[in-house]
């Protein structure tokens, strides 16, 4: 009985060595894969903002006019008196005493007269920048004083002959979206005044 349980165990022990060799494979762990690289989205660039435009600053008494229209008035012995104006006295690019009255409150602006000594003729031309409502009050002010309105371009201009006993004076406005080019002129033509600022400061 001895040598058979020997001789079954021997013949058991290489069945037992191959059984915990294929037990210690089976429990070795899977090698956990390795993780894959994450890629980090750049942040977008935000776009830039458009520039926007400057708005152009009224010009002064020395530059309301082209070199060529000045050349012209002083070629005709006219003289400049610079800004002149005063609510209630004079010095505006309207003889109208509403559009005067509106001129004179709108707090930028400027007012250039041009005079002919020892004579009745003389110019002015006002500029002035309009909000919204202060342009459809103007607008509304020249339709009914009777302004024969044009289209023009860069805006609307309204234009005015006047005579009385001693003389007469005409005027043409321009407007634009955000501005008031106003000129009167006795003994001249005022739209040329009008027309000629503009040219120097609209795009």
């Amino acid at each position: 009985m001895l040598s058979r349980s020997l001789r079954t165990s021997a013949l058991m022990a290489p069945a037992i060595a191959v059984s915990l060799a294929l037990a210690a494979t089976g429990c070795t762990p899977t090698p956990a894969p390795s993780p894959s690289p994450t890629t980090t989205a750049s942040p977008s660039e935000t776009p830039s903002a458009s520039p926007t435009a400057e708005t152009a600053a009224l010009p002064d008494c020395d530059t309301i006019y082209s070199a060529a229209l000045v050349a012209t008035l002083t070629g005709e012995g006219r003289t400049s008196s610079g800004d002149i104006s005063s609510p209630g006295m004079g010095g505006w690019g309207t003889q109208d005493a509403t559009l005067e009255g509106i001129l004179s409150t709108i707090p930028e602006r400027v007012s250039c007269t041009w005079i002919l000594p020892q004579s009745e003729s003389g110019s002015t031309t006002s500029i002035a920048r309009l909000d919204a409502a202060t342009r459809s009050t103007v607008i509304a002010t020249l339709t009914a004083a009777g302004y024969t309105a044009s289209t023009v371009p860069g805006g609307d201009l309204y234009s005015i002959e006047v005579t009385f006993e001693v003389g007469s004076y005409n005027e043409s406005h321009l407007i634009t979206d955000d501005l008031w080019f106003a000129s009167v002129f006795s003994g001249g033509q005022s739209q040329t005044l009008t027309l000629d600022a503009a040219a120097q400061l609209l795009p």
